[in-house]
């Protein structure tokens, strides 16, 4: 047999041998990363159905709260404490359309859920409240507790810039939209002589005159690392 041929022959197998296309780079792509905004500070897990396709996912998770407490003056003579305890959880779901296929700009849109939200304050006064003549002791104020609920399921659309899954080993983008919550429903308790006013009786005019405080504007920043091929 002629050596040249063999030398291309064998060279031939060898290819063949070490070839494995089961271990080929997967269509799917997946990535990770942390947020941090207007919503809180948070984690996000990012797919991609194929490699540049125009449609990616998001589902992220962040957490936000308040809970310090503080004074509020009145006037010279009363004074009330506030302890308000804020706090939001959510959960979402992004759907991410690239328009232009050399861009990574997007529109977004998609669900958050709220998960154990709690907007609330509590009232009281170590002072009592004295307005012109009308007055409450300190031992007669009691407590005033407000809550309010919107929506636990919210929808949301925006804009942004940057891959669910980025096409380095890292990437970062940002994201500007707004929350649909509802309209905000109000829970209203008292104690003490506040309970005897006509305070609850407003709930339902309070309520009306609140019904355009129902988007929650939001921005989002990230920083993301691909995690397959």
């Amino acid at each position: 047999m002629n050596t040249r041929l063999l030398v291309l022959l064998l060279g031939t197998l060898g290819t063949s041998a070490f070839a494995q296309p089961g271990i080929d780079p997967p269509s799917r792509k997946f990535s990770v990363g942390i947020l941090g905004g207007t919503l809180g500070y948070g984690a996000e897990l990012g797919y991609s159905p194929r490699e540049q396709s125009s449609w990616q996912f998001r589902l992220g998770f962040t957490h936000i709260g308040y809970k310090k407490p503080f004074d509020v003056d009145v006037n010279d003579d009363s004074k009330i404490h506030l302890s308000p305890l804020v706090r939001m959880n959510l959960l979402q779901a992004h759907a991410d359309w690239f328009p232009f296929s050399r861009s990574s700009f997007r529109l977004t849109g998609g669900l958050g859920y709220q998960v154990s939200p709690s907007y609330a304050v509590l009232g009281s006064s170590d002072t009592g409240l004295k307005i012109d003549d009308f007055e409450i002791k300190p031992e007669d104020f009691g407590e005033v507790q407000l809550k309010l609920r919107w929506w636990q399921v919210t929808p949301h659309l925006g804009l942004g810039v940057g891959r669910a899954v980025p096409k380095n080993r890292f990437g970062a983008g940002f994201e500007l939209g707004c929350y649909y919550l509802g309209s905000p429903k109000i829970d209203f308790s008292t104690t003490g002589l506040l309970d005897a006013t006509t305070l609850p009786d407003q709930i339902p005019q309070i309520e009306h005159n609140m019904r355009n405080y129902s988007f929650l504007p939001y921005l989002l920043v990230s920083l993301k690392y691909r995690l397959t091929p």
